[in-house]
């Protein structure tokens, strides 16, 4: 599969399960376009994260996601990468920023990216569009346990 076809596929597949996904070459505009219609005032980053017991009073949480598969639109977050997995699973937002290049087509895939030349970390996080989960019932509610909402940026850029 080539490239932007791997790239689209990702796109679909995150917005098949309720996730926005926007491929650009100008990651900073999109994200300062979403804080903006979000009207986000505390911003959470996993690069200069806040201690574990702020994180519940931020709106949006922003990471890097150190792979994507396209057949799921999930996300990967290896905790190596990343300073505070709790970014990514507290604020009632996640937005995640991954590289095009880091978009594979399956799960066996994403897992050998993360591995190159060292052990694969203890931690490993898969996001697959916003938490939901479902009663005995099957009622299905969004948000219990995590984002209610989540926006990928695709960089493109080379």
């Amino acid at each position: 599969m080539t490239s932007g076809r791997m790239i689209e596929r990702f796109k679909e597949s995150v917005e098949s399960v309720a996730g926005h996904c926007v491929v650009t070459t100008d990651v900073t505009d999109v994200l300062n376009q979403i804080l903006a219609e979000l009207k986000a005032e505390r911003i959470a980053s996993s690069e200069n994260p806040p201690n574990a017991h702020e994180i519940f009073e931020y709106e949006v949480g922003i990471s890097n996601a150190q792979a994507g598969i396209a057949e799921t639109g999930t996300l990967v977050l290896d905790s190596a990468c990343e300073r505070h997995r709790l970014v990514s699973l507290v604020p009632p937002v996640h937005i995640a920023i991954i590289k095009a290049s880091a978009i594979v087509e399956t799960l066996g895939e994403a897992l050998a990216l993360l591995r190159r030349d060292k052990e694969i970390s203890p931690a490993i996080t898969f996001i697959t569009g916003p938490s939901r989960t479902a009663d005995i019932e099957l009622t299905l509610a969004i948000g219990v346990h995590g984002p209610q909402q989540l926006y990928v940026i695709v960089d493109s850029s080379k």
